[in-house]
């Protein structure tokens, strides 16, 4: 299975905000910790529904959460996808060798 990658990858305009950049850290934070990430994915739904609107911090803050969380689901689904390669190849070896 191959990965896409881009060949230049674009920073976020807000990536040296401190708010911005402890939304991002908290999400890591949480994740490292345990938990669920389909969890922190409802948690920053949440989060991005009642978001102010405007450049204040409470909305530069979301934004570097719900950035890191698609983030870390992009890696849990790919991770996914090569687990499923994984054991169809497996599974292809073991009817061969029936």
């Amino acid at each position: 299975m191959t990965t896409m990658t881009s060949e230049a990858t674009t920073p976020s305009p807000f990536a040296r905000d401190p708010f911005y950049c402890l939304g991002i850290a908290d999400a890591y934070d949480e994740y490292t910790a345990g938990e669920d990430i389909h969890a922190l994915k409802q948690r920053a739904e949440e989060m991005l529904d009642a978001a102010p609107t405007g450049l204040v911090p409470a909305n530069l803050y979301v934004c570097g959460y719900a950035t890191a969380i698609a983030g870390l689901l992009n890696g849990h689904i790919a991770q996914i996808g090569a687990q499923t390669e994984v054991a169809h190849r497996w599974l292809t070896e073991q009817e061969r060798a029936a």
